[in-house]
């Protein structure tokens, strides 16, 4: 499945993440994942979504600045200790750089790189171990 990945950096106040949930919701927005990691003051939001423009007008409601946006492909995979490294050596040895790396939810894991086209094709190589 492809989807955008948007990077936000907004102030580490309390609220901001409530904030950015409500506007999704109210524009009808399913957030497919989700990370936040607070740094120097700020929080970093990777936020997954399928819908490209919709987000966009989202997150300009409520002020919020995107500083990335990627587009991202998300393919499940099992859930044991060592999936996540099977996986990412075969990409890495197929000459993928990974930009973006994450769990969305139902164990789906998100990928991005600078060159969707190889991470792709890559990852239907890949794609059978990890459903192993």
């Amino acid at each position: 499945m492809h989807a955008y990945d948007f990077t936000i950096v907004v102030p580490h106040t309390k609220g901001s993440l409530a904030t950015l949930a409500e506007e999704l919701g109210r524009e009808k927005i399913n957030i497919e994942g989700l990370c936040a990691v607070e740094q120097n003051g700020s929080i970093i939001f990777h936020l997954l979504t399928t819908d490209k423009a919709g987000t966009r007008v989202a997150l300009g409601k409520v002020g919020y600045k995107v500083t990335r946006e990627m587009e991202v492909i998300v393919e499940s995979i099992e859930n044991h200790p060592g999936m996540l490294g099977k996986v990412t050596r075969r990409l890495a040895d197929a000459g993928i750089n990974l930009t973006v790396v994450y769990l969305a939810t139902d164990t789906r894991l998100v990928l991005g790189s600078e060159d969707i086209s190889a991470l792709e094709t890559a990852w239907k190589e890949t794609a059978a171990v990890a459903s192993r």
